[in-house]
């Protein structure tokens, strides 16, 4: 499996900014605790636990919150291999086997594109906030939590994502059905 490239992001487009945290902060909120408590439970030595180290009745308490990005080779891409139904909430779609590349806006799927290049490079957690301009100058901001898989336990294929939107959910869903509308 080979890494995969960093695409360029627009620096003028301030509509979503990631802000990347300490993992040690995402421990004070508990589904992103017993997630990362498990994940690092499971890696027994090991740099990655696979997906398969996993079952997911062990998930249940965070499943609705839950996101499983596969790392395709050929062609390179992150495709949503379960995405759960918060991301649905969020999104107005249906996100399982598409690729990260359709995500609006496109600056988003930059970012988190990028992200993704990054720990599969450095096998290393990612917590990390997104802050949200909307069309009527709203700021709102989610989090999530990004954990790394691997098969052979030292090369990333898969990446586990939990979210957090707290309060603020019909907000970002409006957010996320106006850029879509903004499409061509």
């Amino acid at each position: 499996m080979t890494s995969h490239e960093p695409v360029p992001t627009d620096p003028k487009d301030k509509r979503v900014q990631y802000t990347r945290m300490p993992v040690v902060d995402a421990l004070d909120t508990d589904a992103f605790r017993f997630v990362f408590e498990l994940w690092r439970a499971r890696r027994r030595g090991r740099p990655l636990p696979a997906r398969g180290d996993f079952d997911p009745l062990d998930l249940k308490p965070v499943l609705a919150r839950l996101m499983l990005i596969e790392v395709q080779d050929d062609p390179p891409d992150f495709r949503y291999r379960l995405a759960g139904t918060h991301s649905r909430d969020l999104t107005g779609q249906e996100w399982t086997g598409r690729s990260i590349r359709e995500l609006v806006p496109q600056q988003h799927a930059r970012l988190l594109w990028n992200d993704l290049c990054e720990m599969q490079q450095t096998l290393q957690p990612q917590y990390v906030r997104l802050d949200i301009i909307s069309a009527v100058g709203e700021p709102l901001s989610y989090r999530v939590l990004r954990l790394p898989l691997g098969s052979d336990g030292k090369r990333m294929d898969m990446a586990m994502v939990v979210q957090d939107y707290g309060d603020t959910l019909p907000l970002l869903r409006k957010y996320f059905d106006d850029e879509r509308q903004r499409q061509p």
